[in-house]
């Protein structure tokens, strides 16, 4: 069997097997719904199978370090935590000193995915949102000044490139566009 059917299948019985944990029922006729949902959804993500995401790793000999996964996780809580107070304290301040705007810096990360990473991570902290990411430049939109934002001034994009095991990251540049 070619390894394109064996993910399919594979993706298949996941979905399947999902379908009936969530919905609960177990009978002829919810499992019919089950199986057409599952072919439906199969077909219409088909061009998903194109694309090789994680493959470009390999290629260019960098590994995803699964240890250091371990790290980053709690830290990544610890940042949101962080910045969820920040942004309460912003709010809940009297004179609600916010100063929207837009960063922009660029990060040298190994791959596409990294980089992926290190922009859904940015999302996830409270008060930022990555708006865009193209080639290494980042686009950043942030409810306080850069100077107050933690996970923008290199540590979170240190923590990426340590998970795939790149050591040499540096902020290429970093512009700040505010918008009042």
């Amino acid at each position: 069997m070619k390894k394109q059917n064996k993910k399919t299948l594979l993706h298949f019985s996941l979905l399947l097997a999902f379908w009936f944990a969530i919905s609960g029922y177990f009978d002829i006729f919810h499992g019919i719904i089950g199986l057409f949902s599952v072919i439906f959804v199969l077909w219409f993500h088909r061009d998903l199978y194109r694309y090789c995401f994680f493959g470009e790793q390999e290629k260019e000999g960098i590994s995803f370090n699964y240890i250091r996964l371990i790290y980053y996780i709690p830290f990544l809580l610890w940042q949101i935590v962080l910045s969820s107070i920040r942004v309460a304290r912003l709010i809940l301040h009297p004179k609600m000193p916010i100063q929207a705007g837009f960063i922009r810096f660029k990060a040298d990360l190994p791959n596409l995915t990294s980089k992926v990473v290190l922009g859904n991570s940015i999302s996830l902290t409270p008060g930022t949102l990555t708006l865009s990411i193209e080639g290494d430049e980042f686009f950043i939109h942030a409810l306080m000044d850069a100077r107050e934002q933690v996970h923008i001034d290199h540590t979170l994009a240190r923590e990426v490139a340590k998970l795939y095991k790149s050591e040499s990251l540096d902020i290429i540049s970093h512009e700040e566009i505010m918008i009042k």
